[in-house]
């Protein structure tokens, strides 16, 4: 059994790179015959345009290796994050398998540009190499893995989330059967699952999951019959294995365990595509199971008050909020929590859930913005068999998922308004209807809701439904951005400072420099907490282990004001604008404008050049000349 690696570059022959989009627009299909191609926002001149609202310029770049093989980069500076199964894909170019799936914003974006490999011999991968790849993107498979992705966020423990894991595999590839093993300080944890969810144990192949925990490696037996070592298993034959799929499930940096899949009817096989989709199920449970493991941390430590550690602060600005946190948990009102993006939301609605009488019940988070329009209300309140095209079998929707805990709907601003008015007779009758059906499912949930929206503008333009604001609006909570609460920067950056040694599996947990305590106090943190995090877990990997120094934060290229006080949206009497000759004034205020069109477009170069008035490369050039961008 060897490694698959290509022996030419004649198994990757150039031919046009095949997209399937996903946006509010609709589906299509796009070729692009060229070696490197820019995806964007409307009207961005790049060669494939989505329909994103929140950004006008260049997003995402596609570029072949001298192998064939596609690379991906996105641009910096974007106001959302670009996921595949394998995380967030960021700055520099990353490989990228022929039929991965990328969440763009709102959109999605699946490529293909070469057929899939086929061959009966067992086959060892990097496990680290495989992601998602869902056909049709609003398809069933994909819709089942959406569901199980947000079903295991509410979920407390692996006991409810292995077997949702399991569940799902059963229902999006041709697997007969699954088996899962975890390890932790107690021994080994065991779940078998079988078609149709029959959870009696049945006898695995033992020699391929100890190929995994031998090498860490995925291991595909597409034909076990022709294979000439997988056939002399003895549980192969005993079981009538016609096929398997063995992978590691991993997360914080460690091997939690391992994850088996197999057919056990006459020559049923499990495909490439079959590998890849157990593999992207690997990656969500081993992503919630680590989550869990962080949020509880954040959420269980007390504080020198008894309190939760989200709502532990130092600063009189949140003194009121964390109040209403404590006065409103117990009750069984609606909540509507409001505050600028980053500052902590959902970590709030998740303390409002673990404070409440629900807190034995499930936490069940919906980001509105991320879901298409067309899947919202199947999301959301389930769909019946034959209901639409791909309703395969009928699924029950968050709000049943959520019967006895709580359900968080975040940035709810961005809900359709013909959906606004459903959620609303949610919240007046506590029934939901499935699509395509006439049962009635009463529901017994708390609805917490979350935006940074002005709401109330949006129902003065129509945007936003009057009844339903007000009843959202039953208690509400307001979350002060983290520049009016800068007595809890340290004690925060702390946290995330032990939160990215456990992921990273350092002995020890580093501390900060005085200098670099210093310039943390002194920034403007317009990303708030959620800035904050991804900056200090980034300085605690430069850092490797030492000290965090000044230097390991990258601070030097971020645009905000600089010293505590300062804005980039407005000029200071006592700066160096008003000394100096008339070219010094005009050059400082060049720079004033550069930094106000960079903060308005979120670090969007191309967005920010045209609200300049200039093209990208000269607005770069600018940056550039005045210090504000490196080279």
């Amino acid at each position: 059994m060897g490694e698959r690696t290509p022996s030419s570059t004649d198994d990757y022959p150039t031919m046009p790179v095949c997209l399937e989009i996903t946006d509010r627009s609709g589906t299509r299909e796009v070729e692009v015959d060229k070696d490197t191609f820019w995806l964007g926002g409307p009207r961005s001149g790049c060669e494939i345009e989505l329909d994103l609202p929140q950004s006008y310029g260049r997003v995402l770049e596609v570029a072949r290796d001298d192998r064939g093989r596609l690379r991906v980069r996105g641009e910096p500076g974007l106001p959302f994050p670009i996921r595949c199964a394998s995380g967030t894909i960021g700055a520099r170019f990353e490989a990228f398998l022929d039929g991965d799936v990328m969440n763009v914003g709102p959109a999605l974006v699946r490529l293909r540009y070469r057929a899939e490999p086929t061959g009966d011999a067992v086959v060892t991968l990097d496990s680290a190499a495989l992601t998602a790849s869902p056909g049709s993107p609003v398809g069933a498979w994909y819709r089942t893995f959406m569901e199980m992705a947000d079903h295991l966020e509410g979920l407390k423990s692996p006991e409810q989330m292995v077997p949702a894991a399991m569940a799902a595999i059963l229902r999006a590839t041709g697997a007969d059967r699954v088996y899962v093993e975890l390890e932790d300080a107690e021994g080994p944890h065991t779940w078998f699952m079988s078609r149709p969810e029959d959870r009696r144990q049945f006898r695995i192949s033992r020699s391929l999951i100890d190929q995994v925990r031998a090498a860490g490696r995925v291991v595909h037996v597409p034909v076990a019959a022709s294979d000439p070592v997988a056939r002399t298993f003895h549980s192969v034959r005993s079981e009538g294995i016609s096929s398997a799929v063995a992978l590691p499930i991993q997360a914080l940096g460690k091997n939690l365990g391992v994850i088996y899949a197999d057919c056990t009817r006459d020559g049923a096989v499990l495909s490439a595509e079959d590998l890849q989709r157990v593999a992207f199920c690997a990656r969500i449970l081993a992503t919630a199971l680590g989550n869990r493991v962080l949020v509880r941390s954040l959420l269980e430590q007390k504080s020198p008050a008894g309190g939760h550690f989200a709502l532990a602060s130092k600063s009189p600005a949140s003194a009121e909020f964390v109040e209403r946190v404590k006065l409103y948990a117990p009750a069984d009102y609606t909540v509507l929590l409001r505050g600028e993006t980053g500052t902590g939301k959902e970590v709030i609605g998740r303390a409002l859930h673990e404070l409440s009488r629900r807190s034995k019940g499930p936490f069940v988070p919906v980001n509105c913005a991320a879901i298409p329009g067309e899947l919202m209300e199947s999301v959301l309140f389930g769909h019946e068999k034959g209901a639409f095209t791909g309703a395969l079998q009928a699924r029950r929707g968050h709000f049943e998922e959520a019967h006895g805990g709580t359900i968080f709907l975040d940035e709810i601003g961005d809900m359709a308004l013909e959906l606004q008015a459903k959620i609303l007779r949610v919240l007046q009758d506590r029934i939901v209807v499935p699509i395509g059906g006439r049962r009635q499912a009463r529901v017994d949930v708390r609805i917490v809701a979350a935006t940074h929206q002005d709401l109330e503008r949006m129902v003065r333009e129509g945007r936003f439904r009057e009844d339903l604001y007000y009843r959202l609006r039953e208690l509400e909570i307001v979350l002060p951005p983290l520049r009016e609460r800068r007595e809890d920067i340290l004690e925060l950056a702390n946290g995330f400072v032990r939160e990215a040694t456990e992921e990273l599996g350092f002995a020890e947990v580093p501390s900060f420099s005085p200098d670099a305590e210093a310039r943390l106090l002194r920034e403007a943190w317009r990303g708030n907490i959620r800035e904050l995090r991804h900056v200090v877990k980034g300085a605690v990997l430069r850092a490797n282990g030492h000290a965090i120094a000044s230097s390991h934060l990258d601070l030097d290229r971020r645009l905000d004001g600089g010293e505590l006080g300062a804005s980039p949206h407005r000029l200071d009497a006592n700066s160096d604008v008003a000394a100096g000759t008339w070219k010094d004034r005009l050059e400082a205020q060049e720079k004033s404008a550069l930094q106000r069109t960079l903060v308005e477009a979120s670090g969007n170069l191309t967005r920010a050049a045209e609200l300049f008035g200039v093209p990208r490369t000269t607005y770069r050039e600018k940056l550039v000349r005045h210090g504000l961008l490196e080279n």
